[in-house]
């Protein structure tokens, strides 16, 4: 994930401008808060589901912005904004409000987003958490569907039986031919 090069795993070029992938994550540890809470008030835990900011949401748009970066842009917006209608609306940081404040901060946020940053957020984190191993399995024990089914394991299709075509293969043709190069009207 994106956030590796910022653990000592990766080492990150110096230059004179900051580095833009350094921006959300470890290197801003406000931002990457805003987004985990911003990420968990979008999906709060629910039985064994937990939130998505423990599910790693963030780190995943993180990861997924990092890879196109004409899209930071509006995340850092979208991330600055909502921080800012908390301090404005509810007198503290996005961080500090309760899960109903950040709620009303959400969507007074999205009513007048005009970057899309709250429908970028919002389907990057459905993305990364429906497709979480430990939501997978919470979704599996309490209805019983198989997210991995179709990918994992599976039995082999039997063989198709080809004589179950023979009566179309004798039917007349449906079509007229046409010869190469002319045009037929209907």
């Amino acid at each position: 994930m994106a956030y590796d090069r910022k653990q000592g795993q990766h080492q990150v070029a110096q230059s004179s401008r900051p580095d833009y992938r350094l921006v959300v994550g470890r290197a801003d540890p406000e931002r990457a808060a805003i987004l985990r809470a911003w990420t968990a008030t979008l999906i709060p835990a629910v039985g064994k589901r937990p939130d998505a900011g423990s599910a790693g949401a963030a780190e995943y748009i993180d990861a997924t912005v990092h890879l196109v970066p004409s899209i930071r842009p509006a995340l850092l917006h979208g991330i600055d904004e909502v921080d800012r209608l908390a301090r404005e609306i509810k007198g503290r940081g996005f961080v500090e409000c309760s899960a109903d404040e950040c709620e009303q901060v959400l969507r007074q946020f999205q009513s007048a987003d005009d970057t899309d940053a709250f429908n970028m957020v919002s389907d990057f984190t459905y993305e990364a958490y429906y497709g979480h191993p430990q939501v997978l399995a919470a979704i599996e024990a309490e209805t019983g569907w198989r997210g991995l089914g179709p990918m994992g394991g599976g039995k082999p299709i039997e063989p198709f039986d080809a004589s179950l075509l023979e009566r179309v293969r004798k039917l007349p043709p449906r079509y007229r031919a046409v010869e190469a190069g002319k045009s037929v009207k209907a």
